[in-house]
């Protein structure tokens, strides 16, 4: 148990975590990133891995193995938390149907969207059972929280888009 906590095992410890963490950005970055970013990611956490590998090979590998294992589990969720931190909010587009047999008042939609002064559109449909479409536009996280709470409440079925580019 005293091998744990050698200096050379927090050490380790310390940089695994870190590994975990530029990896995790790396991966994540990779699939939603542009090539250049990708790439210096890839230069990055290659070449922080190597010190880390280096590291291993003073460490036991009775003490390795769970440390590295914890590192894993700490890493990842340091490393969502710091990406939902520096994310962008986008606009999304959320639309939900709903049929007149679900005996939802468009004024209820009216009256919560107007309250938190989310930008909505409502459009009767006479084929569809005499519902309507509601197109609902999110500018944050938090509107989006709010929109999905009355959604839920009134278990409406819905579609979210990105709007990703304008005119």
């Amino acid at each position: 148990m005293e091998k744990l906590f050698t200096i050379t095992a927090l050490v380790f410890f310390g940089s695994s975590i870190l590994n975990v963490i530029l990896n995790t950005i790396k991966s994540i970055v990779t699939v939603k990133g542009s090539t250049h970013v990708a790439a210096i990611m890839n230069a990055i956490t290659f070449g922080f891995y190597t010190i880390v590998v280096k590291m291993i090979a003073d460490v036991d590998l009775v003490i390795s193995v769970p440390l590295t294992m914890i590192a894993n589990l700490i890493g990842v969720y340091i490393a969502k938390g710091i990406l939902n931190l520096v994310k962008k909010d986008k606009l999304w587009r959320i639309s939900c149907t709903v049929s007149k047999k679900k005996k939802i008042d468009s004024e209820t939609f009216r009256e919560y969207f107007k309250k938190y002064n989310i930008e909505y559109t409502i459009i009767p449909i006479n084929d569809y059972k005499d519902g309507y479409l509601i197109d609902i536009f999110s500018n944050s996280q938090g509107e989006s929280a709010l929109i999905k709470e009355i959604i839920t409440k009134n278990n409406i079925k819905y579609t979210v888009i990105e709007i990703e580019k304008s005119l």
